[in-house]
């Protein structure tokens, strides 16, 4: 396991930031004492699409923290915790990992997200962890062909609704890119 210290709000609180991120960091924090982690879903708004990411898993079990995009918010934070759960039951996430055990049967691909994108995509987990950067990845879904966003020929839907994080945010082109 990973001995790199954790300089979260469980590991080393600190008293800062307005009325409302104190209740959600509140809220995160009891999530990740009594469960290990937290979820947390991001409805897309303006952006294209929503995703789901992990907040804790790094604190609790080493693990990089998960992001899940193009999925329904809801759909997305059921695969971070299956993600999670497969991590505690001992079975850790390896980045550029193929696996088969989190989305009903589907592989799934896990990539390392680059720094340049964590303050667009994960802020609540920069403000838990205070401390970045932290390992985040990124957990990609394939098309009903079992392709994925950079493989030839995949569906148009799987390709623009996921991201490629791991492409530094500065060298990407596209909505994604977009959000500040």
């Amino acid at each position: 396991m990973d001995e790199s210290p954790c300089f979260c709000l469980l590991c080393a609180p600190t008293e800062w930031g307005g009325p409302v991120s104190e209740v959600r960091d509140r809220h995160i924090a009891k999530n990740v004492a009594d469960y290990g982690w937290h979820v947390m879903g991001v409805a897309g708004g303006d952006s294209p699409g929503d995703w789901g990411y992990s907040i804790g898993l790094w604190h609790t079990l080493r693990s990089p923290e998960i992001g899940v995009f193009g999925l329904p918010s809801q759909t997305a934070m059921r695969v971070v915790n299956a993600a999670g759960a497969a991590v505690r039951d001992g079975d850790p996430l390896s980045l550029d990992q193929r696996r088969g055990d989190v989305l009903n049967g589907h592989d799934v691909v896990i990539r390392p997200v680059d720094p340049s994108w964590y303050h667009d995509f994960f802020g609540a987990g920069i403000d838990f962890y205070q401390s970045p950067p932290l390992p985040i990845a990124q957990l990609f879904w394939p098309d009903k062909a079992g392709r994925f966003p950079w493989d030839d020929g995949v569906n148009e839907h799987c390709r623009a609704s996921q991201p490629l994080l791991w492409v530094p945010k500065d060298k990407t082109e596209g909505p994604w890119a977009e959000i500040t």
